[in-house]
């Protein structure tokens, strides 16, 4: 494998048992060996060349040591296993080893849950949702960073898995699931997704709607499909035409994709797979290191224009900013697909190897090397996640207009500064612009007015604590999945282990998740500050939210004017306590309340009141007057933030 120039991640900074000095010498000197013309036999002088292929050199390639990740006392878990029956196991993000799994293990991003054949998992994620796993299945828990707006995601790395998805609380991302074909979006649903032992995958939509983007294109329009319809992904990430999915049929769905698989040709499109993804994710780590230069850039700019008080200099570099700031974002969501799609095609290879070693052992012995990096492609992503996707996040709230809108719901208050400049609506063609590669742009979102909590970091410790659900009820009250009663496939359902993976790696002790914030070279977050958010603020502000007929947020116009009340004429006569005077003056489309900022309706009436309890005012209204200054009233859409 060819040594990246282009590596964000320092490995000299993660204390994660990184190769001794022996090793590394061995790795340079392996990597001037010629590399295989073909796949020969097992025993071969090229098979054993491939065998000897040093861990450190893999390492160097991905850019991570192998070895564990220590949560913090304070960083609760992304998913929890909620029931378990039979062998099911978990591999955490950074380690080769699957170990026995219980209900209520804690689950974090990056790791992986694999059941045995006759046992089956359920999962709840921090967003209520619940994932059913069936038999022979890998599952993957995603990163709650891979969009601006935070949620919770998972990948079927192989097999097949049932999701009902919590409706989107205001403030919260789409919901993800990743595969080796592609990605679904979903908004709150209930859906199977099934990964076949070739990479082709099929999405079934029981109830709700989802979005379907296939690899080959992640920047097209995705393919909506609606309850009752069916789609399959290629291997190759091409999408295929909806068709009626009447019932469930999971089971007979995998057992006829598989009998039509051949082990060796199998085992030959995955390395070929593995082999681009490998490109295409040096090629979009460099990508997201040159975007979070210009990220930082744009930071830096915007802390000295506040440290002036210059609002029309950062004002000017808005623009930009907030298109950046979203093009990382896509930059991520692009290295989490591939890093998922990466994990996938290594799953299934290893699911076809470990039951048919000696039907694939001499391509196996080539593509090994690429299983390895697989596992540390996903700790490579939470690095980034935790060191630059985390803090790029309050800017998000900070700089960009959809970002400002949600920033309430979520209990982060905008700095003042900031605050009073509404950041200019983006077009995607300008957030394309600012990356070279391909990117798929998150949907608008549809939400349930919910007080559910939105976590914007890691949740809460204790959330599993106060979290009671239930997977949807299925279809005509028959099982999602019913395994044939006879097995047409013979290479890995009801097919014996007649092997074992075991990874060239020296696994290192766990690493603390705070020291991975050294291991991001480009540093987000230290100029322009923003306080932790208020959860109960944010609780108030998602339950009271005002939502159209299709669940998307009524945004009120902002406005900014200048009101000059003038009464010369005016006579006051204190007479009493306790009356309140109103003064009402006709204006269309702007409504003013003294005391509490300017708001904009169309078509409302301007109220000037002044309460002073403990006195009467007497005040003869022909001698009144209230005048707006029309140059004066600037109206931009936005959501009102605070009093």
């Amino acid at each position: 494998m060819r040594r990246s120039n282009t590596m964000i991640v320092v490995l000299g900074l993660l204390s994660v048992g990184a190769c001794n000095k022996g090793e590394e010498d061995k790795a340079q000197a392996q990597a001037q060996e010629p590399a295989a013309k073909s796949p020969e036999p097992a025993g071969s002088s090229t098979a054993a060349a491939a065998d000897k292929l040093p861990a450190g050199e893999v390492s160097a390639e991905v850019g991570v040591a192998p070895g564990g990740i220590e949560r913090e006392a304070t960083e609760g878990p992304a998913a929890v296993v909620t029931a378990a029956s039979g062998t099911v196991e978990v591999r955490r993000v950074g380690e080769a080893e699957f170990a026995a799994a219980k209900a209520e293990a804690k689950l974090y991003s990056g790791d992986a849950v694999r059941t045995a054949d006759g046992a089956t998992a359920t999962i709840t994620l921090a967003d209520e949702s619940v994932i059913e796993v069936s038999e022979v299945t890998t599952v993957g828990i995603g990163s709650r960073n891979g969009t601006a707006d935070p949620a919770s995601s998972a990948a079927v790395l192989s097999g097949l898995a049932r999701f009902t998805v919590s409706a989107r609380a205001p403030g919260e991302g789409p919901f993800r699931v990743y595969t080796a074909a592609g990605m679904i979006v979903t908004r709150g649903t209930t859906y199977g997704v099934g990964v076949a032992a070739s990479g082709e995958t099929r999405v079934g939509v029981e109830s709700g709607t989802v979005d379907v983007i296939g690899l080959a294109a992640i920047d097209a329009a995705p393919v909506v499909i609606e309850g009752g319809i069916a789609i399959s992904l290629a291997a190759s990430g091409t999408i295929g035409a909806p068709a009626p999915w009447p019932k469930d049929d999971w089971g007979s769905w995998r057992d006829e994709l598989d009998a039509k698989l051949e082990a060796q040709a199998a085992i030959e499109a995955h390395a070929t797979a593995l082999a681009n993804l490998d490109t295409q994710l040096v090629e979009s780590y460099a990508a997201l290191n040159a975007s979070a230069d210009t990220v930082a850039t744009f930071e830096v700019g915007a802390a000295a224009s506040a440290d002036k008080d210059d609002t029309a200099t950062y004002e000017a570099s808005l623009p930009d900013g907030a298109a950046t700031i979203e093009a990382s974002f896509a930059l991520a969501g692009r290295v989490e697909l591939l890093t998922w799609a990466y994990a996938g095609h290594a799953t299934l290879a290893s699911d076809i190897y470990v039951r048919n070693p000696a039907a694939v052992e001499a391509r196996w012995q080539l593509v090994a090397p690429r299983i390895d990096a697989a596992v540390l492609w996903p700790k490579r992503y939470e690095v980034t996640a935790t060191a630059y996707i985390e803090p790029l996040r309050m800017q998000y709230y900070v700089h960009h207009p959809r970002g400002r809108v949600h920033a309430e719901l979520v209990g982060i208050a905008v700095p003042e500064f900031y605050a009073k400049i509404e950041p200019p609506q983006l077009d995607p063609i300008r957030v394309r612009s600012r990356v070279k590669l391909k990117i798929w742009i998150a949907p608008e979102m549809t939400y349930r007015a919910s007080v559910r909590p939105v976590w914007i970091a890691a949740p809460s410790v204790d959330w599993r604590a106060r979290v009671r659900v239930q997977p949807a009820p299925f279809r005509a009250n028959v099982a999602w999945y019913v395994r044939p009663p006879t097995l047409r496939a013979k290479l890995v359902v009801g097919r014996p282990l007649a092997g074992k993976y075991t990874t060239r790696f020296k696994i290192g002790a766990p690493a603390p998740r705070a020291s991975l914030v050294a291991a991001w070279k480009v540093p987000i977050g230290v100029k322009v500050r923003v306080r932790a958010p208020d959860l109960t603020i944010a609780a108030k502000a998602r339950a009271r939210i005002q939502l159209d007929g299709g669940g998307r947020l009524v945004v009120r116009d902002r406005v900014r004017a200048r009101v000059d009340v003038r009464a010369p004429d005016v006579k006051v006569k204190v007479v009493a306590p306790d009356v309140r005077t109103k003064v009402k003056v006709t204006v269309p489309g702007v409504t003013v309340k003294a005391g509490a900022g300017v708001r904009a309706d169309a078509g409302a009436r301007v109220k000037v009141k002044v309460k002073t309890p403990a006195v009467k005012v007497r005040v003869k209204a022909p001698a009144v007057k209230v005048k707006i200054k029309a140059p004066s009233v600037k109206v931009k859409a936005g959501f009102k933030i605070g009093g």
